[in-house]
C-alpha cells in the first residue's frame, strides 16, 4: 500500500507505488537528514511546503533540484525564481501536478493543508491547520480559530482518507487534542501521525491516556523516532 517515514516535526515521507512525497521537510539547521532522493530515480517525486515559517520551510530541498522532483511550494513561500520544476498553490483550490491531484485547504496559521490522491490513496497533510487554542488569549481570539478550523476540516467532512498528519503540539496545554479529535470525527481516516510536538514523545502516553480518544485510539501511528518507518 505505502511506506510512510517520519522525517522531523512536521516532516514526512510518503512512498506509493510510482511517486514519492516529501511533506514539510525540515532539517533543524542541517541536524537531521535522513533523505536519499536518489533512491527514488524510478518514481516521481513530489516536494510539498505548506507555508514558510522555517520549521516547515528549508531551503536544503533545493538540493535536489536538478532531480526528478516536483515543488510544491504555497504562494507565501519565496524561492529562487531560476528553478523552474515549480508549483504555487493557494489555498481552497484544486491542481493536476504533473498528473498527481492536488487539492488545498487554508491554514488557520500561514499557508495551507495539502490532499494528496496518488496512486489510489488519500493523503492529508494539515501543515499549520490546527485548532491553535491558547489558554492565555483571548475568548474572541480562541472562538475565531475556532471557527476556522472547523470550517476548513468540514469541507472534507465524510472523505476516506487513507493516511493523516495533524498537529498535536503539547504546547497548547490541556488544548492539543482539539485538533485531532476534531478531524477524527468529522473525517474517515484509516491512519493518523501526530505531528509538530516538538520531540515531547509524551504526546503518545497523553493520546492513549485520553478518554476522548478512545472512538480512535486503534489509528493513532506511535513515533519513536526520527527516521522511523511504517508499512501501511
Amino acid at each position: 500500500m505505502a511506506r510512510v517515514t517520519y522525517l522531523y516535526h512536521s516532516g514526512f515521507m510518503v512512498e506509493t507505488k510510482n511517486t514519492c512525497l516529501v511533506f514539510d521537510y525540515y532539517t533543524d539547521g542541517g541536524k537531521i537528514n535522513n533523505i536519499d532522493i536518489n533512491r527514488f530515480k524510478d518514481k516521481n517525486v513530489f516536494v510539498f511546503v505548506s507555508h514558510f515559517h522555517q520549521d516547515h520551510y528549508d531551503k536544503e530541498i533545493f538540493k535536489w533540484k536538478d532531480m526528478n522532483v516536483r515543488y510544491v511550494l504555497s504562494k507565501d513561500c519565496k524561492y529562487d525564481k531560476n528553478i523552474e520544476n515549480v508549483t504555487v498553490v493557494s489555498p481552497n483550490k484544486g491542481y493536476i501536478i504533473d498528473g498527481l491531484a492536488v487539492e488545498t485547504l487554508k491554514s488557520t496559521d500561514e499557508g495551507v493543508a495539502f490532499i494528496v490522491h496518488a496512486d489510489g490513496l488519500t493523503i492529508y497533510h494539515a501543515g499549520d491547520l490546527n485548532w491553535w487554542h491558547w489558554n492565555g488569549e483571548s475568548d474572541a481570539f480562541n472562538n475565531m480559530i475556532k471557527k476556522q478550523y472547523t470550517s476548513e476540516i468540514d469541507k472534507i467532512k465524510g472523505v476516506s482518507v487513507d493516511i493523516g498528519f495533524v498537529p498535536v503540539d503539547t504546547r497548547l496545554e490541556d488544548k492539543y487534542i482539539l485538533a485531532i479529535d476534531y478531524l477524527m470525527r468529522d473525517v474517515e481516516i484509516k491512519h493518523i501521525f501526530p505531528m509538530h510536538f516538538w520531540n515531547d514523545y509524551k504526546i503518545y502516553d497523553y493520546l492513549a491516556e485520553d478518554e476522548r480518544t478512545e472512538d480512535y485510539r486503534d489509528k493513532i501511528m506511535k513515533i519513536d523516532k526520527p527516521g522511523q518507518e511504517f508499512e501501511l
